[in-house]
């Protein structure tokens, strides 16, 4: 992008994107009947499946119709072998350190069929909707502005990655949900794709699910 303008077109696309995410997330609480769902431990599923999802795939695909700095591209286990190593050490830190979340431990005391999209939710629309919005639009919107915009996008992504989930009440999970991010971002930058970070969250995510089953 060579001019102040077009960067400054595609920053305030990419925030708009974010921006009308986040009004997504949380006026769908007002919605009629959005209570009874939550009672019925099916508020998630229909936030991520029919909400946060479908806006974060039309954003994406109304993005790539004008910009090509948002490829889903391609990786090696090679590229993930390292991240994934350093998650789950981080897992690892963060489960001696962080008190438990007692949210957490009702989320799979519902019926078969509940818990079954719960872990749908978990381990696919939410990593690759939360990808394509912060490691997508969020990071994106530091492209073009110097090398410095670069440290600035992965700080800002993951500072809001981290505030955005404000369900969890301990700081040390906001914490790990920073520096989750960072990794994330990194990732993204050195592969230069969307699928790497989307496929080390649906790992991550996995991880969480399995020790929650486990209980």
């Amino acid at each position: 992008m060579d001019s102040v303008s077009k960067r400054l077109t595609h920053s305030s696309f990419c925030v708009a994107v974010f921006v009308g995410w986040f009004c997504c997330l949380f006026l769908s609480g007002l919605l009629p009947g959005f209570a009874t769902l939550y009672q019925l431990g099916l508020a998630m599923a229909f936030l991520h499946m029919g909400i946060l999802l479908p806006y974060a795939l039309f954003c994406w695909r109304s993005y790539s119709r004008r910009w090509a700095y948002l490829p889903l591209g391609r990786f090696s286990l090679r590229d993930l072998l390292l991240p994934a190593l350093a998650l789950f050490v981080l897992m690892l830190i963060h489960g001696h350190f962080a008190r438990p979340e007692t949210w957490m431990n009702e989320l799979f005391r519902k019926s078969v069929g509940v818990n079954v999209l719960t872990i749908l939710t978990l381990c696919l629309a939410a990593p690759i909707g939360e990808e394509i919005i912060f490691r997508g639009f969020v990071l994106n919107s530091s492209i073009g502005w110097g090398g410095g915009a670069k440290s600035v996008g992965i700080v800002t992504t993951s500072l809001l990655f981290a505030v955005v989930h404000m369900q969890y009440q301990s700081a040390i999970t906001l914490v790990f949900l920073f520096v989750f991010s960072a990794i994330l971002c990194v990732v993204r930058m050195h592969t230069r794709s969307l699928i790497a970070p989307i496929a080390l969250h649906m790992l991550n995510n996995g991880w969480v699910v399995l020790a929650l089953l486990s209980q």
